[in-house]
């Protein structure tokens, strides 16, 4: 039996692919358990979703090393978006790519083809990262400030 939990403000998470069947199957995979899904399928929307919503996740496909690495870096410029990690779905995954995701804000990377299952354990994983949390929960950020440095991404 699986439990899940269920707070006061839903996770809004921002998917960006530019395929439009892995985007809108991830978009449904993400609202039956209960996220808000932003689905982008270009930098531009991204950026307008970023600039009007509070994002807590980001998850990015990418198909090209440093393209999806300025991309990131893109999106982490704004001011609300700083401190958002990112999930990276990949085609390959090796340490060249592990370290410069991670530089990026990456937190995890997932290879694509995406299991759903395995991309929400991520999801459900990195949404409770302290920092994430405090945005979630309206938890006073002196309370969670330590965490926070020790988890800076």
């Amino acid at each position: 039996m699986e439990l899940t939990r269920f707070d006061i403000t839903p996770t809004t998470i921002l998917l960006v692919d530019n395929d439009p069947l892995m985007l809108t199957a991830m978009g449904a995979v993400m609202d039956m358990r209960g996220h808000r899904a932003l689905l982008a399928r270009n930098e531009e929307v991204a950026f307008k979703a970023i600039a009007d919503n509070q994002i807590d996740l980001m998850i990015l496909a990418i198909v090209e090393i440093n393209t999806g690495c300025e991309l990131a870096q893109r999106l982490r410029s704004f001011e609300q978006s700083r401190d958002v990690p990112v999930i990276f779905l990949v085609p390959q995954l090796n340490a060249e790519w592990s370290a410069k995701l991670s530089a990026q804000g990456g937190i995890y990377s997932l290879l694509q083809p995406v299991d759903p299952h395995a991309l929400l354990d991520l999801v459900t994983t990195a949404i409770w990262m302290p920092h994430v949390a405090q945005s979630r929960l309206g938890v006073p950020a002196s309370h969670l400030s330590s965490a926070r440095d020790w988890i800076r991404l």
